[in-house]
């Protein structure tokens, strides 16, 4: 296991650091406007997901809520556009869709763009293409001034920390870790890994967390910090403030913030006693 330093801020007490992240929603463009003035209203950031069809409608959807000084970041989920697809003709048509997204983002916000490699689990990869497609990737945005992040999954080749680290370490890309996907991985569940120890290897190049229980074929909300508790402790720990909640109901994601605050508090507490 490589250790790493705890952030400078971890001088401070957890709730201070909390303090310093931004709490964003996920959002997909066909929920516009009525899900984006929720999570305006309620003081959260946005973490955007485009129609990859029409990414010309990106500007217009964010324009307001970023005038109104909401923080934004983008998720370019784009299920069958695989960069690392063997068929090397649907592979360019899937870096061709990415880097339009890169353009797109361009004055949008925050500018950091979470990418996939094996979304649809169907699809054969070939390594090789996938490390260079997301250089290319990773360049484009470099030269755009935009960060390019990876998703670890559930399932596949990005399940597995050490080929994240391998496929972010050759092509540069940052590292956008979805906790419950690590909590839902076969090696977690089977006990050769847990997400603390996850983190642990990511620090170094995580830059975003998507943040709820589980996975099954839908995101499941925490009702307790029993299993995400050690992995908000773990979380303090490194440099990442940016944590998106990716749950659907609005109540889930309000009692998502309540069950982290009331957490922390708890551990201030015990700090103090």
């Amino acid at each position: 296991m490589t250790h790493y330093n705890p952030s400078p801020e971890y001088a401070l007490s957890p709730a201070q650091v909390f303090e310093r992240i931004t709490l964003a929603v996920s959002t997909q463009y066909h929920s516009f406007p009525k899900r984006f003035d929720w999570i305006a209203e309620n003081g959260f950031g946005m973490a955007y997901t485009p129609d990859g069809q029409q990414l010309e409608l990106t500007r217009d959807h964010l324009k307001p809520y970023l005038s109104n000084g909401v923080p934004v970041r983008h998720h370019a989920y784009f299920p069958g556009f695989e960069i690392g697809n063997r068929d090397q003709r649907l592979a360019d048509e899937a870096l061709s869709l990415h880097l339009k997204a890169v353009d797109a983002i361009v004055g949008c916000g925050e500018p950091v763009m979470t990418v996939h490699v094996g979304l649809v689990a169907e699809i054969d990869l070939a390594p090789e293409r996938v490390i260079k497609n997301l250089s290319k990737i990773v360049n484009y945005g470099s030269e755009k001034g935009v960060t390019i992040c990876l998703e670890n999954l559930r399932f596949g080749p990005t399940s597995h920390p050490e080929t994240m680290l391998e496929w972010t370490n050759k092509s540069g890309a940052s590292i956008t870790m979805d906790v419950g996907h690590a909590v839902s991985c076969d090696r977690v569940r089977d006990g050769e890994l847990t997400v603390p120890q996850i983190i642990e290897l990511f620090s170094p190049k995580l830059s975003e967390v998507h943040f709820y229980e589980y996975e099954t074929n839908t995101h499941h909300a925490p009702r307790d910090m029993s299993i995400l508790g050690p992995i908000v402790d773990s979380l303090l720990k490194t440099d990442c403030r940016w944590w998106t909640i990716e749950l659907n109901d609005y109540e889930d994601i309000l009692n998502t913030k309540r069950l982290i605050t009331e957490y922390l508090a708890e551990s201030e507490t015990k700090r103090a006693a």
